[in-house]
């Protein structure tokens, strides 16, 4: 082994997942048997949301309790006349669109009311002609907004190689322990090109990454994490990525 010529001033470029200083630290507080990765195991060098059960870890969020709401209408003369909510369903963010088809007449136009996510009224702002039965009322599903990621996955050795001649995983299996890192300096893999000050965003359905400027539209799949990228790299390279640790 020669001897070293160089000497670094900081800290060199290490592997995704890795810390990437000195700088203060947090992790995600657990209770006593701590965070466990769940089913199917958890991805190093990404993020992950604790689910339901405050305990497992995963690279997606958990499922939000959602419903459909459902309604019937009430045809009178030829035009609808009312319509009654039969299930005000659950989760709803934003007022949904209410669709009237079938019945054999034309026109028919409600709008909904919603309170604490529930569909609780919906108007007949135009009552149609023609109808000789009650038209099919549709009310579209709520969409779920999932919550920032609880954390980023960092590399502490705790994967587990499973296969014959297996060299190296990124993956944590299912029920071993895990470190979500809330604040801190880490190293990453970055999707798109990255410039220092860039918004984080997380993919909903791994929690790979991706950097997008600040102001700009999230990309579709994607939730802003609060982390911020610290050193810049281009499509595919190795990214350091910051959160305060206060």
């Amino acid at each position: 082994m020669p001897f070293p010529n160089t000497v670094n001033y900081n800290w060199p470029v290490s592997f995704p997942g890795a810390w990437a200083s000195e700088n203060p630290r947090r992790s995600v507080l657990a209770w006593a048997n701590g965070l466990r990765a769940g089913d199917g195991g958890v991805a190093v060098a990404a993020f992950a949301w604790v689910q339901a059960d405050g305990a497992s870890v995963l690279n997606t969020p958990p499922s939000d309790a959602t419903a459909s709401a459902s309604a019937s209408a009430s045809v009178a003369a030829g035009a609808v006349s009312a319509i009654a909510v039969t299930s005000g369903g659950a989760g709803y963010v934003s007022v949904p669109t209410v669709t009237l088809s079938g019945g054999g007449g034309s026109g028919a136009q409600a709008t909904a009311t919603l309170a604490n996510g529930v569909v609780t009224g919906i108007m007949v702002t135009a009552p149609g002609t023609g109808y000789t039965t009650a038209p099919t009322v549709t009310i579209a599903a709520p969409v779920a907004t999932p919550a920032a990621p609880d954390g980023f996955v960092v590399r502490e050795q705790q994967g587990l190689m499973t296969q014959y001649l297996q060299e190296a995983t990124m993956t944590i299996p299912q029920g071993f322990m895990v470190t979500l890192a809330d604040g801190g300096d880490v190293f990453c893999a970055c999707a798109d090109d990255a410039a220092r000050g860039d918004v984080v965003c997380a993919s909903i359905t791994d929690g790979t990454i991706t950097a997008t400027a600040p102001g700009a539209d999230v990309p579709d799949g994607y939730v802003a994490t609060g982390w911020r990228v610290a050193l810049p790299a281009t499509t595919g390279g190795l990214i350091a990525i910051t959160k305060a640790a206060s």
